[in-house]
């Protein structure tokens, strides 16, 4: 199975390649765009997300598209706009919050597929939680998930900015690896962090696309899973 996974994009809506399964780990959106900004005005960065997301990823060739929040999506709080339907209409793109998707595969046990959009509490932005209240939502992550998404990386994992030595991931969500034991881990939140790392056997991806200065510089991470 090919996947295609990207990251912080914070507007940027980079060509993808073919794929048989699209992830968007969390902050598609701009904060301001056309005057808006999307903390007071979240309504306003929705309807950005409705003009442009969503016929870009229709765009993409792809068998499946899963997108998580992340805490520039100021509009996936409002609670219409949290999560699309489960199941989705087919073919569009699903926006998933602590919950599992099942993507068919022909022969095969469909892939187990688990999206959260946390993060570890920091100034005031979107999506986030103490710590300790992490703990909880984690929890909820049954065992034998094959992919875990989530907007913020592990404790350890892509978690440091390149001027910086300290870890500033999550460790209930470290926990959470060691318990469930996915195939793959897919997240972002961390620009500088971005790159393959590897956790106990267990894959872990931080594919943001920006740098630190908010500059386009990577090209969205293609995984073969088999």
């Amino acid at each position: 199975m090919r996947i295609v996974a990207l990251s912080d994009q914070h507007g940027q809506l980079p060509r993808v390649p073919s794929c048989d399964l699209l992830i968007v780990a969390g902050d598609v959106c701009p904060d301001g765009m056309g005057g808006f900004d999307a903390r007071t005005s979240p309504v306003e960065q929705w309807r950005w997300f409705e003009r442009r997301v969503r016929p870009w990823a229709a765009a993409v060739t792809a068998g499946r598209r899963i997108l998580t929040w992340g805490n520039h999506d100021w509009c996936g709080e409002v609670e219409e706009f949290w999560s699309t339907p489960d199941p989705a209409e087919p073919g569009a793109l699903e926006i998933v919050v602590d919950r599992e998707v099942q993507v068919p595969r022909p022969g095969r046990a469909p892939l187990r597929v688990w999206a959260t959009p946390w993060s570890n509490r920091f100034m005031d932005w979107a999506f986030m939680k103490e710590p300790r209240d992490l703990v909880e939502v984690y929890a909820k992550i049954p065992a034998g998930i094959d992919i875990l998404v989530s907007h913020q990386p592990p404790y350890g994992f892509g978690d440091r900015f390149p001027d910086r030595h300290d870890h500033v991931g999550s460790e209930a969500l470290r926990d959470a690896i060691d318990r469930v034991r996915p195939r793959l881990v897919i997240c972002g939140h961390i620009h500088g962090g971005r790159g393959r790392y590897e956790y106990d056997g267990i894959p872990i991806y931080n594919v943001s696309i920006l740098d630190d200065d908010y500059r386009p510089a990577f090209a969205p991470t293609v995984i073969e899973l088999d």
